[in-house]
């Protein structure tokens, strides 16, 4: 079960024992006393224990609210099925964009598709809920934790009022994961459901009123994507996987992720950048990823892509 589930439950549970006890004392209720002290004792252990306990595995919970939710008893299986597969949708499409991005970390490749597949292992009852846990338990540097994170984290910025938070999601998509985002939140939507996700670190509740907006935006944002050849003066940050580049025009300075397939070519496989390129002039061939929201000024965002042999400028330049 998920750590912070755990906490919850033992800390509801010390709290009502520790009333109990409250409400008799030890000359009144001698053995009753006794036992619930006891009993205190053993959640207040148990709850210190948890607290210093790591994470184990990848889990990640999903409790529903509103019409397709019956209390505590069950859940539309219509809706439930529906919704945890446009769920794992955004995970696998996460993924795939985390891993053209080069943005996961540095140990070992992301996972494919085939290998982002989540896995019910639990109904949770109170609003009524699923644990889902990846199918890969590896417990040290497993990248499906920070995949499962950013699909988390994508669903609560698309969902959150602050309008800026959602326009800085543009480096972290892609249409399919825009499309996937647009998929789940059309189904909560028009089930009029609402969600709270539990994770290890952090949990958030989206209301009603956050779902039609998460559901507005997603239908009315446009994304758009394209590459572009930019000479100008690169600068690198190898282990950030950040780059940012002065254009010779006099543009505005480029800033960005780097791609895992460019990374290697600039480090040669290696954790350094190759001699001659950081603060010298290149032709880099930049994906320019642009979101615009309904009524907005539109986001962009920047990858670097590959660098470009400058004398081979005129044959390879990208029409405009």
């Amino acid at each position: 079960m998920l750590k912070r589930l755990q906490l919850d439950a033992t800390q509801a549970d010390l709290a009502a024992v520790s009333e109990l006890l409250n409400s008799r004392t030890a000359e009144e209720d001698p053995v009753g006393h006794l036992q619930f002290s006891r009993r205190v004792e053993a959640l207040a252990q148990k709850l210190r224990e948890l607290e210093a306990a790591p994470a184990t595995g990848v889990e990640i919970g999903l409790f529903f609210g509103g019409r397709p939710v019956a209390g505590s008893h069950g859940i539309l299986a219509d809706f439930g099925a529906r919704a945890v597969s446009e769920f794992q949708n955004i995970v696998s499409s996460t993924s795939a964009a985390a891993a053209a991005e080069g943005a996961l970390g540095a140990r070992g490749p992301v996972p494919q598709r085939d290998r982002t597949h989540l896995l019910l292992t639990d109904v949770a009852r109170g609003s009524f809920g699923f644990i889902l846990q990846a199918e890969e338990q590896q417990l040290v540097d497993n990248p499906m934790r920070e995949v499962v994170t950013r699909a988390a984290d994508l669903v609560f910025r698309v969902a959150t009022p602050d309008q800026e938070a959602f326009e800085g999601i543009a480096d972290q998509v892609d249409a399919r994961v825009l499309g996937s985002l647009r998929s789940f939140f059309k189904i909560l939507d028009d089930a009029g459901a609402t969600l709270r996700v539990v994770e290890d670190e952090r949990e958030f509740t989206l209301q009603r009123g956050d779902v039609s907006l998460a559901r507005e935006r997603t239908e009315n944002a446009s994304l758009e994507e394209s590459v572009q050849l930019v000479e100008g003066t690169l600068y690198v940050l190898p282990a950030a996987r950040r780059f940012e580049l002065h254009p010779l025009d006099g543009n505005p300075v480029i800033r960005g992720t780097i791609t895992a397939a460019c990374l290697a070519e600039l480090t040669g496989g290696g954790r350094e950048v190759r001699p001659g390129i950081v603060g010298s002039v290149q032709a880099a061939r930049i994906r320019v990823r642009e979101i615009q929201a309904q009524g907005q000024e539109p986001k962009r965002s920047y990858a670097l892509l590959s660098l470009v042999q400058i004398a081979l400028i005129d044959r390879l330049r990208l029409p405009e």
